[in-house]
């Protein structure tokens, strides 16, 4: 019952911390310390991190910052942290390695390759996936696209193996559609963006099976849920490029399978749909 007079106290917050009066200590006490009161802040990495949980966050006194690594960069290659963050970023690249955009698009988006000390010399007993993993110039392929801005701060829009080229030459990034669509839907628990096409003299249907949220679909019928999401998806499309419109949708009675580190196997479902097709 205190939702309204939460949403008051964050709103009056955010307006005095503009003129230097730092109250969330004082005014979100309760929420703090049921994270034990010494909860400061929190590093997130492994997934993107939407932009309304860290201004959530940092609206009660509790600071998010995303970083982007992998194993074979010993794991770190750019961060955000207390003296620099930009929200939609991984972060500013480490001095300890040089990044760079290769084949970057009219957007400046390309694969992310890095070059350093953190970089791993190679995989153990497997020469022919070290020489595929680098390039002539030793720059290790991370396999993620992503952009830099002028300060070297890293943004990535997904990963270049599940790039979907349409066959008039355009680019979609999966990721890029399905964090817009968790962003702007709120009963939507899963989702997979992907290209399907019917036989090779049609042009590519981008679709998304969706996984509503079991507390939202509860009791309502399949029919009411889908005319939902058709509605909303199609309000979403309104701000889409015309090529990025997603086309089909398709409601999913169950979760998506997915890895140890809860990523959907994302390839294992698109070839259980082109079996099924």
């Amino acid at each position: 019952g205190l939702a309204t007079h939460l949403r008051y106290a964050v709103w009056f917050s955010n307006i005095i911390r503009k003129i230097g009066i730092d109250g969330r200590k004082l005014f979100f006490k309760p929420i703090l310390d049921r994270f034990g009161g010494n909860l400061t802040q929190i590093v997130c990495g492994g997934a993107p991190l939407r932009t309304e949980l860290i201004r959530g966050f940092d609206s009660f006194g509790i600071n998010i910052v995303n970083g982007y690594g992998i194993t074979e960069c010993a794991p770190v290659i750019s961060t955000n942290c207390t003296a620099w963050k930009r929200l939609n970023s991984v972060g500013r690249v480490l001095p300890v390695c040089h990044v760079r955009i290769d084949q970057a698009d009219r957007n400046g988006c390309g694969e992310v390759q890095v070059k350093g000390d953190i970089v791993m010399l190679g995989y153990y007993k497997d020469e022919e996936s070290t020489v595929a993993s680098f390039t002539t110039d030793g720059y290790f392929k991370t396999g993620d696209l992503g952009r830099l801005d002028r300060d070297n701060f890293l943004y990535l829009t997904g990963r270049k193996k599940n790039l979907i080229i349409l066959s008039n030459g355009k680019n979609i990034c999966p990721e890029e559609l399905e964090e817009e669509i968790l962003r702007q839907i709120p009963y939507v628990k899963e989702v997979l963006v992907y290209a399907h096409a019917a036989n090779p003299f049609v042009e590519e249907s981008i679709c998304a099976d969706i996984y509503p949220d079991p507390e939202y679909s509860e009791g309502k019928a399949p029919a009411a849920i889908k005319a939902m999401l058709d509605a909303d998806i199609k309000k979403l499309n309104v701000r889409l490029a015309s090529y990025k419109r997603i086309q089909l949708v398709n409601i999913r009675e169950h979760e998506f399978e997915k890895t140890t580190t809860k990523k959907i196997k994302r390839h294992t479902v698109l070839e259980g749909r082109v079996k099924l097709a």
